[in-house]
């Protein structure tokens, strides 16, 4: 008796197993079946069956029967028959052309344990059941074949024969439903399987046909499992800030200078390329002589100063002029004339271009004689009116005389030699040289937003957020047409963006964008167009898959 009771449980707890595995795959590639043989019988059951790859599947039927007549509202006691059973079939399935399709072979292993009596069998082929009650188990493997079709999208026909060998172990009564156990047996028995299977598939045949094309054939011939591509590696760069006055004027004129790369002024040599120098005065005078050479210069300074203090974008100016004495006179006064000089030239900029006083850095350098040993060292050899012999003479006069009022004597002293020194070497030394024009800008809001809050939105990987931020503002998407890589960064977001919303006509136009950023010359975006060509078609793969999965 508790072996029955076991046994019972046992069914019971299979076929309860059987019914919640359907229900936790609804929506995967599974397939849901009943034997419309068995039900003929009058014994309930189900089948599930899962695909391993396209070819191999796995599956399990079982079905049970509770009551002891030939169908359950048949309890006429007259009847002798008895019936009760259940039974477990796993097995596994070959299909020669896809899984679910087609013609299909197989092994199945089956368990069942029954109680029957009384039980007409086809040509007598078990004349026990049909003179006694039999209780017991039956342990068997076969083989099978089949053929299975889909005559509508959710739904399957499967016809299916086979056979299967196994043990018998029952006991053996006199009484259909009572009486004296007459003896145990065990014997070896052959049962014959026919099925005809009606199937649901929660994945409809059209889907089944696409997952299908997701298979690959790789010797062990299963399904490809693909997982999220990961993104490539977004490269950014600094918005440069749009050009200002004072920019477009540095490239022009040498002279024009970025007040943060400022430094105090080279007394040791002549004005340089970075100078604006000659601004010449007559011997001894600060007048300033706006004429011949003077004029061009003074137009060019004062055009300038006046075309970046205009620009609304320039923060601060400094106009550095240091004022130049000839070594000829004494040294006291033209100390005193270098700085009258560099003022004369400050309060004609003042004049022309309302500049304040605040803005200039006015020195006196004095005498030039720094100027001056560079003037001979230029000269080795001669050169300028002056022999080989008269510059070394000049160089000897430096050397042992430090003093600047007794080196003028010296020189002085001989007359010809002074004349071709006056002649040729100080003129350009009355001035006030060393003119320098430095400018600072105001930071570019649109700039400062690209490079900051949207920068670090990206970098955080919030796409959606960067593109708001960027469209929010009009001078930031001004900035994103003028900039190349304002553009790309733009690009970049709105790709990813239109990636997750699966707008297709919105990633065309982002790939555009930043296509246009590597030919405006953004490295940076030459770099992402490597990436998008590898990451997008990976990324739809993986999507398209995913959809198939659900």
């Amino acid at each position: 008796m508790k072996t029955y009771l076991k046994n019972w449980v046992v069914g019971l707890a299979f076929a309860r197993l059987l019914v919640l595995l359907p229900l936790s795959a609804a929506g995967q590639e599974v397939s849901i079946r009943t034997n419309l043989a068995w039900d003929a019988v009058s014994e309930p059951n189900l089948g599930v069956e899962f695909p391993v790859s396209n070819h191999w599947s796995l599956g399990l039927d079982a079905g049970i029967k509770t009551w002891p007549r030939w169908l359950a509202w048949d309890w006429d006691k007259e009847n002798p028959t008895h019936w009760r059973n259940f039974a477990v079939a796993p097995e596994v399935r070959y299909y020669l052309d896809e899984v679910f399709q087609g013609m299909f072979v197989g092994a199945d292993a089956l368990y069942t344990h029954y109680n029957v009596a009384k039980v007409p069998t086809p040509f007598h082929m078990y004349p026990e059941v049909e003179e006694y009650r039999l209780q017991g188990s039956f342990w068997a493997g076969g083989l099978l074949a089949g053929y299975a079709w889909w005559p509508w999208q959710h739904w399957r026909l499967e016809l299916e024969a086979g056979a299967a060998v196994g043990l018998a172990a029952y006991d053996r009564y006199a009484c259909e439903h009572c009486g004296t156990k007459l003896g145990e047996n065990r014997k070896v028995g052959v049962v014959p399987k026919l099925a005809v299977n009606v199937a649901y598939n929660p994945v409809s045949r059209d889907k089944h046909q696409a997952r299908k094309a997701s298979m690959v054939m790789s010797g062990t011939d299963t399904l490809t499992v693909l997982t999220p591509p990961v993104a490539f590696v977004v490269h950014l760069k600094e918005v440069q800030a749009p050009e200002t006055t004072g920019d477009r004027l540095s490239k022009e004129y040498p002279w024009v200078i970025p007040i943060e790369r400022y430094r105090p002024l080279d007394y040791q040599s002549r004005p340089g390329s970075d100078s604006l120098q000659n601004v010449l005065f007559s011997v001894n005078s600060s007048e300033l002589e706006n004429t011949g050479r003077n004029a061009q210069v003074l137009k060019e300074l004062t055009e300038a100063v006046n075309q970046i203090k205009s620009d609304v974008r320039t923060d601060e100016m400094l106009v550095s002029i240091v004022g130049l004495a000839s070594i000829e006179g004494p040294r006291e006064r033209n100390d005193t004339l270098s700085v009258r000089r560099a003022r004369a030239v400050a309060q004609y900029l003042q004049k022309e271009t309302s500049l304040p006083g605040r803005n200039f850095e006015v020195i006196g350098k004095g005498e030039a004689w720094d100027w001056f040993e560079d003037q001979l060292r230029a000269l080795q050899g001669g050169g300028e009116g002056l022999s080989a012999e008269d510059v070394e003479q000049l160089q000897q006069i430096l050397r042992s005389t430090a003093d600047a009022d007794a080196r003028e004597r010296a020189i002085r002293a001989d007359k010809a030699l002074y004349q071709k020194v006056l002649d040729n070497l100080l003129k350009d030394q009355r001035s006030s040289g060393y003119l320098r024009v430095y400018y600072g800008n105001l930071p570019d809001p649109a700039t400062e937003k690209l490079n900051g809050p949207v920068q670090q939105l990206m970098n955080a990987k919030r796409y959606h957020d960067a593109v708001r931020e960027i469209e929010k503002d009009a001078a930031v998407m001004a900035r994103v047409k003028e900039d190349a890589e304002a553009m790309n960064a733009y690009g970049i977001a709105k790709y990813f963006t239109a990636l997750d919303n699966k707008d297709a006509q919105a990633e065309k136009e982002a790939i555009g964008m930043v296509e246009q950023a590597a030919r405006n010359g953004s490295l940076a975006a030459a770099e992402n167009l490597k990436g998008i060509e590898v990451y997008g078609p990976a990324r739809k793969e993986y999507e398209a898959w995913k959809e198939m999965m659900e």
